[in-house]
């Protein structure tokens, strides 16, 4: 049988800390009370941003440019990621694990993809220049 301890940890949240899910916008947010709506708002704004970064990132690629749209495709991502985790691999279905490994995952997923992305822009020719690259194939 489980320790209480070991219980209450396995049932917090994956993103424990107050600020971290403030910035993230996350479903742990939610479970602890916060507000729903400004990360809604957040989602959108981020959306938006997205219809003006890409050709941004294609006409005139920089390294800010290019930085502003691999954060906001990272996040744009890892949220659509997010709600099909809580919507799929929910705890009474799934099991406490496996809805931590589907956080877990995504998160991972997440990082991975700025990093590659990151990767692209300060090694490589930049974002916008691979996508061009891309579209000329």
């Amino acid at each position: 049988m489980l320790s209480l301890k070991l219980f209450r940890q396995l049932n917090k949240p994956l993103l424990a800390t107050p600020m971290m899910a403030r910035f993230t916008g996350s479903a742990a947010a939610v479970k602890t009370g916060k507000n729903y709506a400004s990360h809604w708002r957040t989602e959108r704004i981020v959306s938006i941003a997205l219809m003006g970064l890409f050709p941004a990132s294609v006409l005139y690629s920089s390294q800010i440019v290019d930085t502003l749209l691999a954060g906001s495709i990272s996040l744009h991502v890892y949220w659509g990621l997010e709600a099909l985790v809580v919507d799929y691999l929910r705890v009474p279905v799934v099991g406490q694990l496996a809805n931590k490994a589907g956080h877990a995952g995504i998160t991972l997923l997440a990082i991975v993809t700025l990093a590659g992305f990151l990767q692209v822009i300060f090694v490589g020719d930049g974002l916008g220049n691979a996508i061009v690259t891309l579209w000329k194939m």
